[in-house]
């Protein structure tokens, strides 16, 4: 008999308790701060067909995508990314909505990218997408969204903003001429940290000069809002004006928040269909970024439709869990683990009666798992390997008399309580004086 490889697939993992609850937890507290802001969940498909994602991808998404014919010939792809998907979902649906609209999803995406540290083949992203809305109040929303889910799970003073702007460059490129495959180029180069390499390309396409000051734009002035427009100014108003809006909105992030802002004008992302503001949260120390995001203004048009403006984020789930653990932060940062409580019931004809025991304390917030076993001292050293506090013992004079008999495994007290008074107790520890409500 021929014997399977256990071992996933590269880039791949198997997620496994406690982190498999860490990451559902941060899904949950993500959807319940998306809708406690307006926003409503959509779930796109998996695969796509590819031309959705080469548009406007950008060269390195293109480049690590799953891509492959179906078995009707048509060239797909599993989802790098969830935005294309959005504005798809948009064309098709929500057109005649009234705008703006807010949407979120949670989904897994898949980049054929080499596994690192905290980057993986398949990974889980949560993000919003509001649609429909211009200006830089719209940009603040959406970041406002962010860093209340960072502030949620206590890491909102660990974390910095990283903020660009790419109109700097798009309105700088668009009034020399410069295509929009080659400013992605550009862009894409400097999102790899390649700026002589840009620079190389701006100069053969537009001239030295202008090569020249952005190469003294991203060497002396990327972090100071005032020399970069005094730079710019001579070359192109839209350029100026995009850094005062840069700097409008993080006084506005200033105003509301105390999160760490790191201002980079010479800050791109690796998504092509951006156009204004950009963003990243990272961790110091930690090797990648783990939630980006910006201003999309034109793929909606892209796709053949109208323009309407749009600006959202994505929260890299994985990197946010395993940057949790960088910091040293235990699981209970993000959820408290329920108090697991075993239910032993001596015969399989008391399991119905233990059953309502379970039902009980569920409601109370234990977890409630039930046994049938005869000998009750064969089954204590398993519950305490698996984590029980307590442990319920029912018999035929329990289930005759409606009690139960409860024994606390750490000090190995025991007490009988009626039913009646287990329903209305609030903490079942607190019968032996002490709360184990949390582990």
């Amino acid at each position: 008999m021929a014997r399977i490889r256990l071992e996933p697939l590269r880039g791949f993992r198997d997620i496994l308790y406690p982190e498999s609850r860490v990451l559902s937890r941060l899904m949950l507290i993500f959807a319940e701060e998306a809708e406690a802001h307006g926003y409503e969940e959509v779930k796109p498909p998996t695969l796509e067909r590819f031309e959705l994602f080469a548009l406007k991808s950008g060269e390195e998404i293109r480049r690590s995508m799953y891509v492959f014919k179906d078995k009707g010939g048509r060239e797909v792809a599993l989802r790098p990314e969830a935005t294309a998907s959005i504005a798809r979902i948009y064309l098709k649906h929500l057109r005649g909505k009234p705008k703006p609209l807010r949407l979120y999803y949670i989904v897994n995406c898949f980049r054929y990218e080499e596994p690192q540290r905290a980057r993986y083949r398949e990974f889980w992203q949560a993000g919003i997408e509001l649609l429909g809305l211009e200006g830089i109040e719209a940009d603040f929303e959406v970041i406002k969204l962010l860093l209340s889910f960072y502030d949620k799970i206590n890491m909102i003073d660990k974390i910095v903003l990283k903020i660009g702007n790419t109109r700097i460059y798009r309105s700088l490129f668009k009034e020399q001429g410069l295509p929009e495959d080659e400013q992605d180029r550009i862009l894409h180069l400097m999102d790899k940290n390649l700026y002589e390499e840009a620079a190389s390309i701006i100069e053969e396409k537009m001239g030295s000069e202008l090569a020249n000051t952005l190469r003294k734009l991203w060497a002396s002035a990327r972090h100071d809002t005032r020399q970069a427009k005094d730079i710019l100014s001579s070359y192109s108003e839209n350029a100026a004006r995009a850094v005062e809006e840069l700097e409008e909105i993080v006084d506005m992030i200033k105003d509301y928040s105390s999160v760490r802002i790191d201002v980079d004008l010479a800050f791109a992302r690796g998504l092509a269909y951006y156009t204004g503001l950009i963003f990243e949260v990272k961790v110091p120390g930690f090797p990648v970024s783990i939630a980006g995001g910006g201003r999309y203004d034109e793929l909606i048009e892209l796709y053949g439709d109208e323009r309407l403006p749009g600006t959202g984020f994505a929260i890299g789930l994985d990197r946010t869990m395993a940057a949790l653990q960088f910091l040293g932060h235990k699981p209970d940062i993000v959820y408290s683990e329920r108090p697991k409580v075993g239910i032993v019931a001596l015969n399989a004809k008391l399991v119905t009666y233990a059953s309502r025991v379970q039902d009980i304390l569920k409601e109370k917030g234990y977890t409630a798992v039930l046994f049938v076993e005869r000998r009750v001292g064969k089954i204590i050293p398993r519950l305490l390997d698996q984590g029980y506090t307590l442990m319920i013992v029912i018999g035929e004079k329990e289930a005759r008399e409606q009690s139960v008999t409860m024994k606390d495994l750490k000090s190995r007290q025991q007490v009988r309580v009626p039913l009646e008074k287990l329903s209305s107790l609030h903490q079942v520890s607190s019968l032996f004086g002490h709360d184990n409500s949390k582990t």
